[in-house]
């Protein structure tokens, strides 16, 4: 009897500490001002040079859109009031406004979206901001509800460069949105033969992508610069706002928080 009840007891105190455990995953989780210490110092480079500059009026083709994603995902770099899984898009045209959302409504973006909508919109070109009930033709990605959590993050590329990244990326409209997309590098001899049985356009061509792998991926086929900050397996929406490539410098404004 001892022991029946020594085996209840401790099958009620497993149950007890399973239900405590998944409570405060699920209050991290959804906590979206997470408060990490660590990060402090990134806020500033110098006295003179802000880690982001803060507000933004202007947005230029192959400039990048971001919100930070939440900062328990396994690989992902840290960064401050991540929510969900955050966002990535390119700029493909631009506008200045001294208005957010005027700014936002008057560009355009190449994003993929996970959302269930039809293929021809997964990989879409699209306002920076507009309002549809429909899925394929609404965009809220950067509105008014992520104030103070938006990055511009901007590399000082030459024209043609640029038209080149934002040519790859608009290239793979009418592709798929999957989260098990992965990176693609050079001299891959898996790549190379879906390249040569014309499977794919090139080395970096893919069948599926994710918001921020489509921005890296665009980023590293024409230019070579790997903007994960953490060269990790997935690139995050964080390892894009924290790559040093974006760093401010005394001649150039790579980043920015709006």
């Amino acid at each position: 009897m001892k022991i029946k009840a020594m085996r209840v007891w401790t099958n009620k105190f497993y149950s007890l500490f399973s239900v405590i455990l998944f409570v405060l995953l699920v209050v991290v989780a959804c906590d979206k001002t997470q408060k990490i210490p660590q990060l402090n110092s990134l806020t500033d480079t110098s006295e003179d040079i802000p880690w982001a500059y803060e507000g933004i009026n202007e947005l230029k083709k192959g400039d990048i859109l971001v919100r930070p994603n939440l900062n328990i995902f396994p690989g992902t770099a840290l960064v401050p009031r991540g929510m969900g899984f955050g966002h990535a898009a390119l700029v493909v045209k631009g506008y200045r406004h001294s208005n957010i959302d005027s700014l936002l409504a008057g560009v355009r973006i190449i994003e993929s979206i996970a959302k269930d909508v039809s293929p021809d919109f997964q990989i879409r070109e699209i306002s920076g901001l507009v309002k549809s009930r429909f899925d394929a033709f609404n965009n809220d990605n950067f509105d008014q509800r992520y104030t103070g959590n938006r990055y511009r993050l901007r590399l000082p590329l030459s024209e043609a460069k640029i038209d080149s990244i934002l040519a790859f990326a608009l290239a793979q409209k009418g592709d798929l949105s999957a989260w098990n997309a992965s990176k693609a590098f050079s001299d891959n001899s898996f790549n190379d033969s879906l390249v040569a049985i014309g499977l794919r356009e090139n080395w970096a061509d893919n069948a599926s992508w994710y918001c921020s792998h489509l921005v890296w991926q665009s980023l590293f086929y024409i230019t070579r610069m790997d903007a994960d900050a953490n060269g990790g397996y997935m690139v995050y929406p964080n390892d894009l706002i924290k790559a040093d490539l974006f760093d401010n410098t005394e001649s150039h404004q790579g980043r920015a928080r709006f």
